[in-house]
C-alpha cells in the first residue's frame, strides 16, 4: 500500500467517529422531515367524508369517500337576505369554497362560533368569515356610473404567525375573488347587450372590494390581517437568527477556552494559584456572553440596515399602529424585557453545555466534532420557527421541541403577540431549571480533579467505541 493511502486512511479514520456521524444523520432527519412538515401544513388540514354520487347510467346514487381541505370552509353571514347573495351562497362551492352559516348574527360572535365548528364528525378551525351588508343588491344594480365598488367585510382570525395564518387570510381572499367572478358574470349577463348603459368595465370584473377586519386576542379592528402578518413578520424575522448567532459564538468560545487552556496546560496553572477557582469559571462565562452580545448587536444593526435598503423604509398609518397596540403587538419595555430574559437564559444554557463538553475534551479538533449535536439542537428549533408556528403542530412534536430549552427563546416573540403568556412563564421557569442542575454539575467537576481526568477517562471509552461494526464499516 502507498504512503499516500496510508495517510489516507488514517485521516478518514480520525475524521469518522461516532461523535461525527450522529450530526450527519441529524442533518439528514432535519432536512428530509422539514419539507413534509412544510407541506403538511401549507395543505391543510384534509378531511375526509362521504358522499353521494351518481353511478351513471343505472341513475343510482353510490356512497363515496372525498376529502376537503379545512381551509375551504368559510363563514358567512347575510344581512341583506337577497337573491343576489343567495345566489353566491348557492354558487360558492362551485368555486372549492364552502359557506358555512354560523348562528350567531354578530361578526365578534360567529368567529367564536366558528373556531368551534364540526363538520360530519371532524373538528373544523374555521378563521374566516364573510358579511354581506344590508342593501348590497341595490349597490351592486345601482343605476350609477358604476365606478365605486361595493365593500364586502371580510373577516380573519388570527390566533398564530405562522403558515396556518397565512393560508387560512389567502383563503377569505379566495372567497372574495369568487365573488367577484360570480357577480361579473352576473352583471355581464343584465348589462352586456345594454348599449345605453354607461358602465365602467374594471367595474363589471371586479364589483366589490373586501373590507378587511382582523379577530385577535379577543379583540376585532379594522385592518388587514396581511398587512399585520407582515408587519410581525419583518419585525420578527432577524431574531431567530440574532438568537442562533448569540448562542452559537458563546458556547464554541468558552468550549474552546477551556480546550485550548487544557492542551497547553496553562489550565492546571491557573487552579493552582490563590485564585478562586468559582471566580475563574464566572470569568470565563461573563467574558463568552458578553462578547457574543456585542457580536450579535453588531450583526443585528447590519443585518436591519441590509433589509431596511432592499425593501425600503416601511411606513405604517397611525391607525394601524394603535390597532396594533390594542392587540397587544408592541416592542415594548415589557416586550424587550421578557425576550431579552430568555435569550440571557438561553446563553446561560448554551454556556453551561459547552462548558460541560470543554471539560471533556483534550484537544480542539475532537472539540468540533462533540459541539456539531449542540449546534443541530440549536438548530431544530431556530429552522422550524422561520418557517412554521410551533403551537400549531402535533401535540407530540410541541412536547418533543420544548423540550429543548432554546426553542421557548425562538417562540417568545410569538407568543408574546397572541398572548401565550402561560408558555411564556413555562419557557422561563423550565429554562432556569436547566441553567441551574447545568451549572451545579459544571461547578462541582470544576471543583474537582474529574477537571482534568474526565478527558482521559473519556478517551478511553472512545477508543472502545471505535471498535464498534458502525465505526469499522466506514472506516474500512
Amino acid at each position: 500500500m502507498s504512503k499516500f493511502f496510508i495517510l489516507f486512511k488514517k485521516e478518514l479514520r480520525e475524521l469518522i467517529t461516532v461523535a461525527t456521524i450522529i450530526p450527519m444523520i441529524i442533518m439528514f432527519l432535519i432536512f428530509f422531515f422539514l419539507g413534509d412538515i412544510i407541506k403538511g401544513m401549507s395543505g391543510g388540514d384534509m378531511i375526509t367524508v362521504q358522499a353521494e354520487q351518481s353511478a351513471g347510467d343505472t341513475g343510482e346514487n353510490e356512497a363515496a369517500e372525498i376529502t376537503i381541505s379545512a381551509y375551504s370552509f368559510i363563514g358567512f353571514i347575510d344581512y341583506d337576505q337577497s337573491d343576489l347573495s343567495e345566489y353566491i351562497i348557492d354558487n360558492l362551492k362551485y368555486a372549492g369554497i364552502n359557506p358555512v352559516i354560523p348562528e350567531a348574527s354578530d361578526p365578534e360572535k360567529a368567529m367564536n362560533e366558528l373556531e368551534k365548528y364540526i363538520y360530519e364528525g371532524e373538528d373544523v378551525k374555521i378563521q374566516s368569515l364573510i358579511v354581506i351588508n344590508k342593501g348590497f343588491e341595490e349597490a351592486v344594480y345601482s343605476g350609477k356610473i358604476f365606478d365605486d365598488r361595493v365593500p364586502v367585510d371580510v373577516y380573519s382570525s388570527i390566533d398564530s404567525f405562522g403558515l396556518t395564518a397565512v393560508i387560512a387570510r389567502a383563503s377569505a381572499q379566495s372567497a372574495t375573488d369568487a365573488i367577484n367572478t360570480l357577480l361579473s358574470q352576473k352583471l355581464f349577463d343584465v348589462y352586456g347587450g345594454d348599449s345605453t348603459a354607461d358602465i365602467n368595465i374594471n367595474y363589471i370584473k371586479f364589483p366589490v372590494y373586501s373590507n378587511d377586519y382582523t379577530y385577535l386576542n379577543g379583540k376585532t379592528e379594522n385592518v388587514s390581517a396581511s398587512e399585520i402578518l407582515g408587519y410581525v413578520s419583518s419585525q420578527t424575522m432577524v431574531l431567530p437568527i440574532a438568537i442562533f448567532f448569540i448562542i452559537m459564538m458563546s458556547t464554541q468560545m468558552l468550549a474552546g477556552s477551556i480546550v485550548n487552556e487544557k492542551a497547553d496546560k496553562t489550565l492546571e496553572t491557573l487552579m493552582t494559584t490563590p485564585l478562586n477557582r468559582m471566580s475563574v469559571l464566572l470569568a470565563k462565562i461573563a467574558s463568552s456572553a458578553i462578547y457574543a452580545v456585542i457580536y450579535a448587536v453588531t450583526y443585528i444593526i447590519a443585518y436591519q440596515r441590509f433589509t431596511n435598503s432592499l425593501s425600503g423604509d416601511a411606513s405604517y398609518s397611525e391607525n394601524f399602529m394603535e390597532a396594533l397596540v390594542k392587540f397587544g403587538i408592541s416592542f415594548d419595555v415589557a416586550a424587550f424585557a421578557l425576550i431579552g430574559a430568555q435569550l440571557f437564559l438561553s446563553v446561560l444554557c448554551g454556556l453551561a453545555i459547552s462548558m460541560l463538553i470543554g471539560m471533556m475534551i483534550e484537544d480542539i479538533k475532537t472539540l468540533q466534532a462533540y459541539l456539531m449535536p449542540l449546534v443541530f439542537i440549536i438548530m431544530i428549533p431556530y429552522m422550524l420557527s422561520m418557517f412554521v408556528d410551533l403551537n400549531t403542530l402535533p401535540v407530540i412534536a410541541q412536547v418533543i421541541l420544548y423540550a429543548i430549552p432554546f426553542t421557548h427563546t425562538f417562540t417568545a416573540a410569538t407568543n408574546l403577540f397572541v398572548q401565550n403568556y402561560t408558555l411564556l412563564a413555562i419557557g422561563i421557569a423550565y429554562q432556569a431549571i436547566f441553567v441551574a442542575v447545568l451549572l451545579t454539575v459544571a461547578v462541582k467537576i470544576f471543583n474537582s480533579d474529574k477537571l482534568f481526568t474526565l478527558g482521559q477517562v473519556l478517551k478511553i471509552k472512545q477508543k472502545n467505541n471505535s471498535r464498534s461494526p458502525l465505526v469499522k464499516f466506514f472506516r474500512r
